[in-house]
């Protein structure tokens, strides 16, 4: 029996497995992509510290939107005789012993100390500073890579659980292309242990039986089983399942262990005992805050008695500043968002700020429930918790 070679192209079906396999490597691609991008957020957050830098988390949003909460920022020595205003400091918090405080030099102060202020509140930081104290300027910020340990602290398991689904998702998509990155050997004994002598006679057009000229060469061998194929394609993606699995550790090691020294910049000093007594002026608070749904965002009222202060100041429960108006109004617009939040609750205050500068205590909380994704809003957004 002779078998006739068939002209024309390739088969419909081979067009569909070439697009199937662009696919895979356009995914794998990606994945392995993002999984670079972690290592390598990791790396601009750990590699300084060789250097003798400092890796810092933002824990609090006292220096919003400069520096936000889940942010790593890596401060590099500085002499005291070098600290300029302007600069972003990490020194040791006065106010709060074992902690550190990472806040804008504003003014020198008496005998040589360094007034600081976050840039997100609403008056310089009660205790100065001294020079001996900073340990660093901040030169390089890593946005969002230490989110997680955020979100353990505070509890927010769904976010935690989804990231980890999403780091999970990516290991597995980045191997989906590991049989065709398998070295060219392999792919053509699995393409002639699927042919066979009377697949090559078709595309030669000689004849299968009794020609010598078909078949495998002299000396190859059987051809592959369809077994042992297997086996090999396993052990080549648990290769590539074990780097992705490396690089990710890496990443989280990074993000995770190496940034321990918690920035929590507190915005108030501590209150201290004294016998001298003081009469001064008190700002009123504001009152009875309300909140109310619009489009995505939540619209946050209140009332006030007092002579019209400077400014109000609308805070969440971090410390982070969510808006700042003018002493005469009584409502604000507040849109909330993160790198992931998923019906996430802030509480909400209000404070009032006089022309002195002088705080007046904050509002009672008004509730707001927010979902968002890279700074996007998800679902309802920010709305009201009723």
């Amino acid at each position: 029996m002779v078998a006739i070679a068939v002209r024309g192209g390739a088969a419909p079906h081979d067009g569909l497995h070439d697009a199937v396999d662009w696919a895979r490597v356009v995914v794998a691609t990606a994945a392995r992509a993002v999984l670079a991008a972690l290592v390598g957020l990791a790396v601009w957050s750990a590699a300084p510290a060789l250097l003798g830098w400092h890796p810092t988390t933002v824990m609090t949003g006292s220096m919003a939107p400069r520096l936000l909460p889940g942010d790593v920022v890596v401060s590099r020595p500085v002499a005291p005789a070098e600290v300029r205003p302007g600069q972003v400091l990490l020194a040791d918090d006065p106010d709060h012993p074992g902690r550190l405080r990472m806040h804008r030099f504003v003014e020198p102060g008496g005998d040589g100390t360094v007034v600081t202020k976050g840039d997100a509140n609403p008056r310089a930081d009660s205790t100065p500073i001294e020079r001996s104290a900073v340990h660093g300027v901040a030169a390089l910020r890593v946005p969002f890579v230490a989110s997680p340990v955020l979100w353990v602290r505070e509890g927010r398991w769904v976010e935690t659980g989804v990231l980890t689904l999403v780091v999970v998702a990516l290991l597995a998509l980045a191997t989906v292309d590991g049989a065709l990155r398998r070295p060219a050997a392999h792919r053509a004994a699995r393409r002639a242990g699927h042919a066979g002598p009377v697949a090559d006679a078709a595309v030669t057009g000689r004849e299968a039986r009794g020609d010598p000229d078909v078949g495998p060469p002299s000396g190859a061998g059987p051809d592959p089983s369809r077994r042992s194929l297997r086996a090999v394609a396993r052990r080549g993606s648990g290769a590539h399942r074990a780097g992705a699995v490396v690089l990710v550790a890496l990443a989280a090691g990074g993000s995770v262990v190496l940034p321990a020294g918690r920035a929590d910049a507190g915005p108030f000093g501590r209150a201290t005992a004294t016998d001298l007594r003081l009469t001064a002026a008190v700002v009123a608070p504001a009152t009875s805050p309300t909140c109310a749904d619009a489009s995505g965002s939540v619209v946050i009222a209140w009332q006030y008695a007092g002579d019209d202060p400077r400014s109000f100041t609308l805070s969440d429960d971090t410390g982070a500043v969510l808006a700042t108006t003018d002493g005469r109004a009584r409502s604000a617009t507040v849109r909330l968002s993160s790198l992931l939040a998923l019906g996430t609750t802030r509480a909400v205050r209000v404070q009032a700020t006089d022309a002195s500068s002088w705080t007046a205590v904050p509002s009672a909380p008004v509730s707001v429930r927010y979902s968002s994704l890279a700074g996007i809003g998800l679902g309802d957004g920010t709305s009201c918790v009723r």
